[in-house]
């Protein structure tokens, strides 16, 4: 009983010696801090993401009004509205002005509607702002086609 004894006793110091471990306990410590990075990095991109995104839609919007599609700011913000309502991204404004020239347009979306884990919105309180600008255009189109570049059918 007494050799059984003394054998797991050795055993057990064996074991409590033993380094094969130390890097699991490492790595269990350190993961957490680099799953927080990572999600930072993918909520930083989707973020960017729906920046161009926003962008594009802002620009779009824009250059109807510029060759004549939209004639009122409201029709603008309109279009704006429903083309980010598919991105599933609310804007909370959205402001055009336009003159003879140019026509401006800015819009505010919270960076929640814009990451995946939310990291973001979790700790800061941030919008993001896209504003983009597109002159209009001044040639009619019968100014066009007296100069033979417009074809009629």
């Amino acid at each position: 009983m007494r050799h059984q004894l003394l054998r797991k006793f050795r055993r057990l110091r064996a074991f409590m010696r033993r380094q094969d471990g130390s890097a699991t306990v490492e790595a269990v410590l350190w993961m957490p801090i680099f799953m927080v990075v990572f999600a930072f990095m993918v909520d930083t991109s989707m973020v960017f993401n729906g920046q161009s995104k926003v962008l594009r839609v802002i620009q779009d919007a824009n250059r109807n009004m510029s060759v004549g599609r939209f004639t009122t700011n409201a029709e603008v913000e309109n279009y704006i509205n429903t083309e980010l309502g598919k991105f599933n991204v609310v804007p909370t404004m959205t402001q055009t002005q336009s003159n003879s020239a140019v026509v401006l347009t800015a819009v505010t979306v919270p960076v929640g509607q814009l990451q995946i884990i939310g990291l973001f919105s979790a700790i800061f309180n941030l919008e993001v702002d896209v504003t983009a600008g597109h002159l209009l255009d001044s040639i009619e189109e019968s100014d066009l086609s007296t100069s033979g570049m417009v074809a009629t059918y």
